[in-house]
């Protein structure tokens, strides 16, 4: 039999027969496109198991292809692995007999995702239910909100913050504990996740702590995400719907889940013709590990394939099971097998009496403390490896509770105060432990690899910022009118490896400084680029845009990497006085580092104290004096595109006149052909000089124009006083485009009027 899908159970669940269950409606919109959804639920037909889920067509092929492999080296026949697979057997002998290594990947398929990290869902009812986990965690946690971010699917595949249009972080639609699940403040969260750990056989866990999210309302939401790792999810409280590459799913109280690279999230959410801020609060507690070791061989990630668990997944809790055993054996066997003895006679279970005889180090007192119920908490103390303070203040309070009526009792308070006491007086070397793990944190925030954002984690964003690196040397040039020749030589010659984009307007550059023509250019030649827009229009200017979050993080990133390798940023005008590029560079100086701008030339000068101009420093009050305008009504809308647009008109009105020396712009010309080209562009310029908005100081201003240049303007102006096109053309021939356009669409034999004439090369 195929495996059994996870859209496939949830339809079953849909046309069981529910007589006599209580069947919920469940109103939900997807993520991104806000589409509204309604789906029932019945408690008794929920889907549980082991179930297979694919994101696409193309990661079901690929992996039914390491499936065939993987039962074949359990020692599965070929028609056993066909008929498990739901696959003709012929697939079956294309792949069973190669190497996972071998196994093209199929279009579709990301090569961030390792295909070691794949698994199927399993889903576990009522593996918590009814112990008041999400009461207690909600009233003893410190909650933060987090910032969102998403999966950058191109250049490796990091991680990006999102920002709203002025550049501030958006939140997420939940909240996390501070510091995760500290063990020991919830001691019936703590057995379960040990039971977790132990029968999943987790013995990687890429946190220190379990995650703690929380999502007060139905409006809380998590974005469909994936991650590089598995995840075993626990849900506490409100039921809360969970979609799993787009099939919902929803968790109760106590359900556990555990899945691999599948997408997920946490959509909005509420009870048919109810409201979304009236549904209840869920708690979802999130361990990630790495699939090593046992459970992830062969096809124990797969375990929808078998009616029974694996025999990977037994052996793998025999030996989780065995562990113990090994202790219990040492101590039955060992110096202490009498006292053992003595306690097992008593009617007390080897476990609880192992873990009361180590503990004590005396029968009698192991006894007492058996027969006053500390058994549990002795023997849970020793799995979830509470904090030796924690576990000694349950057992105080627990002693106080009952009195202390026995000598073995008062012996243990006793023994308890004293251990407080010491633990009290090592606050100091506690303080030193702190101050340590911060200067270890501040050194794991150097870490990065380059992908997505460096400051998506805010454990770097507290450690990272531009006043808390060391000193460093930024270059700044400026596009102006460099060719792609002139552009790349300027970055070689000053050994630039990295540029940051900064440019507002970008799009309005030439076609070879584009940012969609520069990524390709720099790639080629081994030049890390990355195109991040700052001060836009959107987020009131330059200043305004690097007060926000996005500015001072990639100001960051940007300081990173000059700490590293030679690292420029790029503006749009070749003056930097005239640029943004002043305003950023202002910045960095500010915050102690050092900033060189690069000229088209090759020149190099250092930026020092420069008050910056008037464009600059007026630009956020002049953008939100237009939006005011706009939305009175004193202004039409902004239209759509960003070289018409009333701020941009603006920017252009208070940016100084730009000069433009036609000698420089002659001698950049390399072959017969692009001199031509300058100097009929520089006549064009010439001959537009004498408009009357050119003379109002509109226009670009003219230095060193030749006898050539002046004497091509004027023949222009001629032409075009003669109605002909500049370069004299008459506008009616068919080589002007009045005729081609008539030439197209004139009658011809066998056509009828208004037909176009077929086009020739």
């Amino acid at each position: 039999m195929p495996p059994l899908t996870l859209k496939n159970a949830i339809l079953t669940s849909e046309d069981a027969n529910k007589d006599g269950h209580p069947v919920e409606k469940i109103r939900w919109l997807e993520c991104f496109t806000d589409k509204e959804n309604v789906s029932e639920f019945c408690e008794a037909t929920d889907p549980a198991g082991n179930l297979e889920s694919n994101s696409s067509p193309a990661y079901k092929e690929y992996q039914d292809r390491l499936r065939a492999i993987a039962l074949r080296k359990e020692g599965h026949e070929k028609s056993e692995i066909a008929e498990a697979l739901g696959r003709p057997r012929r697939f079956v002998e294309t792949w069973w007999r190669k190497e996972p290594k071998e196994v093209p990947k199929p279009p579709g398929v990301h090569d961030y995702l390792k295909t070691e990290f794949w698994r199927d869902i399993e889903i576990i009812r009522g593996f918590g239910k009814g112990l008041g986990i999400y009461e207690d965690a909600l009233n003893t946690t410190e909650w933060v909100q987090p910032m969102s971010d998403g999966r950058e699917f191109k250049n490796g595949g990091g991680y990006r913050l999102k920002y709203d249009k002025e550049g501030r972080m958006r939140p997420q639609g939940n909240q996390n504990a501070k510091d995760g699940v500290i063990p020991g403040r919830l001691p019936k969260l703590d057995k379960l996740i040990q039971q977790v750990m132990v029968e999943q056989g987790i013995n990687d866990r890429v946190l220190k702590r379990p995650g703690l999210l929380w999502y007060p309302d139905g409006t809380s939401d998590a974005i469909v995400h994936r991650h590089e790792a598995w995840t075993a999810l626990m849900s506490f409280g409100s039921p809360r719907i969970l979609t799993i590459d787009g099939h919902p799913v929803l968790l109760r109280d106590g359900d556990l889940i555990i899945f691999g690279t599948q997408r997920h999230g946490v959509p909005k959410m509420c009870q048919e013709g109810a409201t979304f801020d009236d549904y209840g609060g869920r708690m979802s507690v999130v361990m990630f590990f790495m699939p090593t070791g046992k459970q992830a061989e062969g096809t124990a990630p797969w375990r929808a394939i078998h009616d029974a668990p694996s025999r990977k997944a037994s052996a793998m809790l025999q030996e989780a099971h065995l562990g113990r055993a090994a202790q219990v054996n040492g101590m039955l066997t060992g110096a202490k097998s009498a006292e053992m003895r003595q306690l097992l006679e008593l009617g007390f279970g080897e476990d609880e009496a192992a873990a009361a005889l180590q503990a004590t180090g005396d029968v009698e007192l192991a006894a007492e403390a058996l027969l006053n119920g500390a058994g549990q908490m002795l023997l849970g103390c020793g799995e979830t490896g509470l904090p030796q303070s924690s576990v000694l203040l349950a057992r105080l309070k627990e002693i106080q509770a009952t009195g202390c009526g026995s000598m073995s009792m008062e012996w243990e308070e006793k023994a308890i105060l004293e251990q407080l006491q010491e633990l009290q007086e090592d606050t100091g070397l506690a303080m030193q432990f702190a101050q340590y793990e911060e200067m270890l944190d501040a050194e794991d925030a150097e870490e990065w690899d380059g992908r997505g954002d460096l400051m998506v984690r805010d454990w770097r964003r507290r450690h990272l910022h531009i006043e808390q690196q060391e000193p460093s040397i930024t270059y700044s040039l400026g596009c102006g009118s460099l060719s792609e020749r002139s552009f790349f030589e300027l970055l070689s010659l000053h050994s630039i490896h990295v540029l940051y984009d900064f440019r507002a307007s970008a799009e309005l550059a030439a076609p070879h400084l584009k940012p969609s023509h520069l990524e390709g250019a720099c790639k080629r030649h081994a030049i890390h680029y990355r195109f991040a827009p700052l001060g836009r229009d959107v987020a009131y200017g330059i200043l305004k845009h690097l007060r926000e979050d996005e500015g001072r993080n990639l100001l960051a990133e940007l300081v990173w990497w000059a700490r590293r390798k030679r690292t420029a940023f790029l503006g749009a005008e070749e003056d930097w006085r005239l640029d943004h590029r002043c305003a950023i560079a202002a910045r960095l100086m500010e915050a102690g580092h050092s900033v060189k701008h690069l000229a088209s030339d090759g020149s190099m000068t250092e930026h020092l104290e420069f008050q910056l101009p008037e464009f600059i420093l007026g630009e956020e009050a002049r953008l939100r004096t237009l939006e005011k305008q706009r939305q009175s009504g004193e202004r039409p809308p902004a239209k759509s595109a960003a070289s018409r647009s009333t701020e941009a008109v603006a920017r252009y009105l208070a940016a100084p006149a730009k000069v433009i020396d036609a000698g420089a712009e002659l001698r950049k010309a390399n072959t017969q052909a692009e001199l031509c080209r300058i100097q009929r562009r520089l006549a064009d310029l010439q001959r537009r000089s004498a408009d009357s908005d050119a003379k109002a100081g509109l226009g670009p201003k003219l230095l060193h124009v030749n006898k050539w240049v002046k004497a091509e303007a004027e023949q222009q102006r001629a032409n075009l006083a003669a109605g002909k096109t500049k370069d004299g053309k008459d506008k009616d021939s068919p080589s002007g485009w009045r005729g081609a356009i008539r030439e197209a669409f004139e009658p011809a034999p066998g056509r009828g009027p208004g037909t176009p004439r077929p086009l020739t090369s």
